[in-house]
């Protein structure tokens, strides 16, 4: 599209002046302005430049004055406003800046000299002074606003680019939030799914009387799973719901996990602060995320879990055997914990000490996610 625009400005610059030339041509053969000549050399060489005004600003403004030193009997009657197109055209897309300043100096004494030679007066100088220098002025001015108009341009879309930008890393955070969420939400149960499918398969084999126990668990713990998938939406909500998530809710979660095989206490202290849902959810998450890491990664070791409420900070502790003895690495659950953690400005540890898997979160009383 520029070079389609800078094609025809390039064709009306020379349709221009060529209708100066013709014009300039015609009035040395009507009333001459100097010997025949030299009046058409002096319309020709000062006229025809303007065609490359927009392309060649500087070299066309050079050429075109060069010819102004031919002394005249008169003056072309289109002159004036070939020169002041012609130098409007070189303050506005001449460059660099030293060349148009040369220019200009050399046009305006070129100017000058050919007034004083020529048969106007001598105070017509000052004009012919003016004529060159005021549209560089005004074509410099026009310049300096189109450059701010495309600096402008550019900043926009480097604003729109960078909101794109910041959209994608939105986009992305949500999607590792709800994965994070349903991993939650799902993973505690299946781990319950799992465990209660493996004591069923061993009471077929040895007494299938006894299956329909573990059977009747896994499909209430599978109804249970969808009921939490249904609602993980309203989960999502910094401002919603807590779901259930509080102290009695941590009691039937440990219970739970009991009947499922995952052996463990739970001691809880205090009372959760009423209002601070998303903190009342986290602490929910958190304790069943400990539970379910036991389940998975020291199936049939006690894990005991500590909840203290107080007035300014909700700690959680989960601890259980462990036989690993190096550094643990953090999966999705520890990742989902100390992300929980970290959202809503509280602190993270764990790690095995004394033979014991320990997980430690505190949160402050203050935090909310829409604070943050």
């Amino acid at each position: 599209m520029t070079v389609i625009r800078s094609l025809r400005t390039t064709r009306l610059d020379a349709a221009l002046a060529l209708a100066f030339v013709a014009v300039g041509l015609v009035q040395v053969v009507v009333k001459p302005i100097a010997e025949p000549a030299l009046g058409v050399v002096y319309v020709v060489g000062s006229m025809l430049p303007l065609a490359w005004r927009r392309t060649r600003p500087v070299e066309s403004a050079l050429v075109s004055s060069a010819f102004w030193l031919i002394p005249l009997d008169g003056y072309p009657v289109l002159g004036f406003v070939v020169v002041i197109l012609q130098f409007f055209a070189l303050g506005s897309w001449g460059a660099p800046r030293s060349a148009v300043v040369l220019v200009t100096l050399w046009s305006s004494a070129s100017s000058v000299v050919g007034t004083l030679i020529g048969p106007e007066p001598p105070i017509a100088a000052v004009g012919a002074a003016l004529v060159i220098v005021a549209p560089v002025l005004a074509g410099r001015l026009v310049r300096h606003q189109r450059q701010q108009s495309e600096a402008l341009a550019d900043l926009a879309a480097q604003l729109r680019e960078e909101q794109r930008r910041v959209e994608d890393v939105a986009g992305h955070a949500e999607r590792a939030r709800i994965a994070q969420e349903l991993h939650d939400v799902v993973g505690h149960e299946v781990t319950l799914i799992a465990i209660q499918a493996e004591a069923a398969a061993s009471a077929l084999r040895a007494s299938p009387e006894r299956a329909a126990e573990p059977v009747e668990a896994i499909r209430t713990t599978a109804h249970r799973t969808l009921a939490e998938i249904r609602g993980v939406l309203d989960l999502l909500a910094p401002d919603g719901d807590t779901g259930g998530a509080t102290s009695d809710g941590l009691s039937d979660l440990a219970q739970r996990a009991a009947q499922a095989g995952i052996t463990n206490s739970l001691d809880v202290t205090g009372r959760p602060w009423p209002g601070n849902a998303p903190a009342v959810l986290a602490v929910n998450r958190i304790v069943r995320e400990c539970l379910t890491n036991a389940g998975r990664h020291a199936p049939g070791t006690p894990v005991d879990v500590r909840v203290a409420w107080g007035p300014h900070h909700v700690e959680i502790r989960s601890t259980n055997p462990t036989v690993a003895r190096n550094g643990v690495v953090p999966g999705r659950g520890l990742t989902g914990i100390r992300h929980r953690a970290e959202l809503l400005g509280g602190t993270f540890r764990a790690g095995v000490r004394e033979g014991r898997f320990d997980v430690e979160v505190s949160l402050p009383a203050t935090a909310s996610v829409g604070d943050r």
